[in-house]
């Protein structure tokens, strides 16, 4: 049996949350991504002009008979086994020697940021397990969240927890090192020769920061209607497009502003809680920071996956680390205080 922490110990935890999180939530877990962007761009592709375009042939293209849609997904994945971030990842890599390869990474972008603001426009309401999680997160010391959905942020609006994406201005500090639906990076526009102002309902996620959201509505798409993907800050692991310090000096800046105040929090933590994240191996960068940044802390890992607890033991190994099989919806954290939760180790 695990005893969920008491209240007074949560002064000193840190909740680091992945894609098994939100989807008690309707939110697709990593392995299930890929299917659900190809369902929907079968709903959808047809009626989008920026995604129609490159999934046909094009007289002026002869060498992509399917269109480059098509072509760039081959070539990244002839065998048609992976994931949907692997692809992303991998048609990154690709751009330079194969062209065709931007216009696929768009398409899925795009189609990614649109599938999760349709799923997420669709909650009316959230299950009571996020009430319950929030009411923890109040006094613990923030969240860490690899998701691009606002769940999590969601849940903690919902709880009247006051919340922010900086502990530098918020009582309570949601970090996203991956980015999130809500933010755009125009600011950092002018890296590539485009001077781009915050609009009057905008403002910085952070201090310094150059990635924006809208604070009066961050439950907003705020490209909504606009030919504007590219200036959606989703990034994938390993995206050194954005963050090459070199070409993108900003996007560099907030990479490591992001990382920095991770590494502040967990400094602080003395208990590190890992919910529904599975720490994939094709992640390099998150595993690495994470590795260096939980040393010498108690970890808590709530995880049904055994390959996933796999991956903690890699990379923490098993001292001072205690894993719990389950779900979070199955965990303490998501039964209100004073109930008791299944648990099972």
């Amino acid at each position: 049996m695990n005893l969920p922490l008491h209240r007074n110990m949560l002064d000193k935890t840190l909740f680091i949350v992945g894609a098994g999180f939100s989807c008690h939530a309707g939110m697709p877990l990593v392995q299930n991504l890929r299917a659900e962007v190809n369902n929907w761009l079968d709903r959808n592709a047809a009626s989008d002009p920026r995604i129609s375009v490159h999934m046909k042939p094009l007289l002026n293209w002869p060498e992509f008979p399917n269109g480059k849609f098509w072509a760039g997904l081959r070539r990244v994945d002839p065998h048609d086994n992976r994931g949907f971030e692997e692809w992303m990842v991998d048609l990154l890599k690709t751009a330079d020697t194969f062209p065709a390869c931007v216009q696929t990474f768009h398409i899925l972008r795009r189609a990614c940021a649109l599938l999760l603001w349709e799923k997420q426009a669709s909650l009316v309401s959230l299950p009571e397990a996020y009430c319950a999680f929030a009411q923890r997160a109040r006094d613990s010391l923030g969240v860490l969240s690899f998701n691009w959905d606002l769940i999590c942020e969601r849940a903690l609006e919902n709880a009247g927890v006051p919340w922010g994406y900086s502990s530098r201005t918020a009582p309570l500090a949601v970090i996203k090192p991956h980015g999130s639906l809500n933010w755009t990076k125009h600011l950092q526009q002018v890296d590539s020769g485009r001077r781009i102002t915050n609009p009057i309902d905008f403002a910085p996620i952070a201090p310094q920061s150059t990635l924006s959201f809208m604070p009066s509505r961050p439950f907003e798409d705020p490209l909504l209607g606009l030919d504007s993907d590219d200036l959606r800050c989703i990034t994938f692991p390993g995206d050194l497009e954005y963050f090459d310090s070199k070409q993108r000096p900003r996007a560099a800046t907030d990479q490591n502003l992001l990382w920095t105040e991770t590494q502040e929090l967990i400094a602080k933590a003395t208990t590190i809680v890992f919910i529904g994240y599975s720490l994939p191996q094709y992640d390099a960068l998150a595993r690495d920071r994470l590795q260096e940044a939980c040393q010498g802390k108690l970890i808590e890992v709530y995880n049904p996956s055994c390959e996933a607890l796999s991956e903690f033991r890699s990379v923490f190994g098993d001292a001072g680390i205690k894993f719990i099989r389950v779900k979070f919806e199955e965990s303490s954290f998501a039964e209100r205080l004073g109930h008791p939760a299944i648990q099972s180790s």
